[in-house]
């Protein structure tokens, strides 16, 4: 049996397979280890957002998704029973104005069905005994005897992550010391049934998501005595205390109890050793920001393994991963544990409050900036090894655009391949001067449609987008200054490899 491989991924969750299928697509040598006989068929992870999706998209596997997952465009936010603000996923600009109601268990079974189709392999049963650091690259012994050895392992083998002890790596934070929980069930409910509704009162809240089988996915905090789970009457009784229209559990199909943690790994790398997903971070549930984070941490690993070990780019990219991952997931981690304080009810900071409140001044606010934040587009880089100082798309995700490249029509979302850069072109420019200026690399240059352009993203004529592999921007700028994209290429040691 194969016992080397160019990467090996330790954890055979929604993360952990999203990297081995980007990984693979490319054409790097990888294998999935993971200590679970079977996958897993609990339910935690729910919300798949528009960040999320853009990347399915580009992976070629968002059909499947959208099959198996209910497509939600709305988020009710009530306190004391009235609501007090509406979250419209129709206002963002891209070709996905929704989440994705989808349970982890299935998000698995497509991402590993894909991964298979690949000719990817997983080992299951496979639990991580020790890592030794050999001259023939990094030495993996599992606890059935068995060694594999790789150039590079990445751990994304959730909270209590073994690759993360193994490097060393401290997961500092802390946690909320209140129990949650978390249950499916059939109900009968004259309330909207194609919104998620967040329930708030002074004393705490309840969640309320749909399901593509008619059930709900519920979240609250019940307090009790001792460490059981509530009886359907206890469920019953906090629902209906806190939705104003009448709703009758019928049946709990299922059920778990949950702290809500706020930690953050130390490092993301150490040596040719990574993290990703819930093994370097650890948010609450609140804005369903845990696992997308993990998608946009293996999307943006992927491309950089893929360049340096195909030698197109020299090792300290990898540096990179960390810089932006790690900066990213702090912020996100500092917004999310405003939202948990404000919906648990843990600060009663009346100026929070206000923030959600429907007012005047912040009317803008809630119409546009609220999506984009649960959608995950609002996510910027701003570190420089990769972004260059621009205008407002710069370090942001390139938006949904109509383009043609020699007279095909494509969209942009299907140009990030994971792999290479592109440029973006808007405008009737010197396509001469193009050719001439960017010959020696390689770049796909494509050029926007504007009967088709979305007159509410901030891109003009006359201006350009490089977009790195991952589909960041890593310039936005004017057609004079076309020769940052050749200092860029230069001073980052780029390659593509078309």
């Amino acid at each position: 049996m194969k016992s080397h491989y160019q990467v090996l991924i330790v954890g055979a969750g929604p993360v952990g397979l999203l990297l081995a299928c980007r990984l693979k697509k490319n054409g790097i040598d990888v294998v999935v280890v993971e200590k679970r006989s079977s996958r897993s068929t609990h339910s935690k992870a729910l919300s798949m957002n528009a960040a999320s999706l853009a990347l399915l998209h580009s992976l070629g596997v968002v059909e499947r998704f959208k099959q198996s997952g209910k497509e939600i465009s709305d988020i009710s936010i009530y306190w004391d029973q009235q609501r007090i603000s509406h979250v419209d996923y129709r206002q963002l600009n891209s070709c996905y104005q929704h989440i994705l109601a989808i349970p982890q268990p299935e998000t698995e079974r497509l991402l590993e069905e894909y991964f298979v189709e690949l000719g990817g392999e997983i080992r299951r049963s496979a639990t991580l005994n020790a890592i030794d650091i050999g001259s023939n690259g990094i030495n993996a012994s599992l606890a059935d005897g068995g060694i594999l050895t790789c150039d590079y392992l990445v751990g994304c083998d959730g909270s209590h992550s073994i690759v993360r002890d193994f490097a060393g790596i401290t997961f500092s934070g802390f946690d909320y010391g209140i129990d949650f929980y978390l249950f499916d069930a059939q109900v009968s409910w004259q309330g909207k049934r194609d919104e998620v509704h967040y329930f708030v009162d002074d004393q705490g809240f309840i969640i309320v998501i749909p399901l593509v089988d008619g059930n709900h996915r519920f979240v609250l905090r019940c307090p009790r005595e001792d460490d059981s789970l509530p009886s359907q009457a206890e469920y019953q009784s906090v629902l209906s205390r806190y939705i104003p229209q009448p709703v009758v559990i019928e049946r709990v199909v299922w059920e778990s109890k949950s702290q809500f943690y706020n930690r953050l790994a130390s490092q993301y790398r150490v040596g040719n050793i990574f993290l990703a997903g819930d093994a370097c971070h650890l948010f609450s549930p609140i804005g369903g920001l845990g696992m997308n984070t993990g998608f946009q941490d293996a999307w943006n690993l992927a491309w950089k393994l893929t360049a340096v070990i195909r030698q197109r780019q020299p090792d300290d990219l990898l540096d990179t991963y960390s810089e932006e991952r790690r900066n990213m997931a702090a912020v996100l981690r500092d917004s999310t544990d405003i939202n948990t304080r404000f919906i648990a009810r843990i600060d009663r900071d009346n100026e929070k409050t206000h923030y959600w409140l429907p007012r005047f001044s912040n009317r803008l606010r809630a119409r546009t900036l609220h999506p984009q934040l649960f959608s995950g587009l609002a996510q910027r880089y701003i570190e420089p090894s990769l972004i260059y100082e621009g205008k407002r798309l710069t370090g942001k995700y390139l938006p949904y655009l109509t383009l043609i490249q020699q007279e095909n029509r494509v969209n942009s979302y299907d140009i990030v391949d994971g792999e290479n850069y592109h440029l973006i072109v808007y405008g009737e420019n010197n396509k001469q001067r193009l050719n001439t200026t960017l010959i020696n690399y390689y770049l796909p240059i494509y050029f926007v449609e504007v009967n088709g352009f979305d007159k509410k993203i901030e891109f003009q004529s006359g201006e350009y987008l490089l977009v790195r592999p991952d589909g960041f921007v890593a310039i936005h700028e004017n057609w004079e200054t076309l020769e940052a994209v050749v200092h860029y290429f230069e001073k980052n040691k780029i390659r593509n490899s078309l």
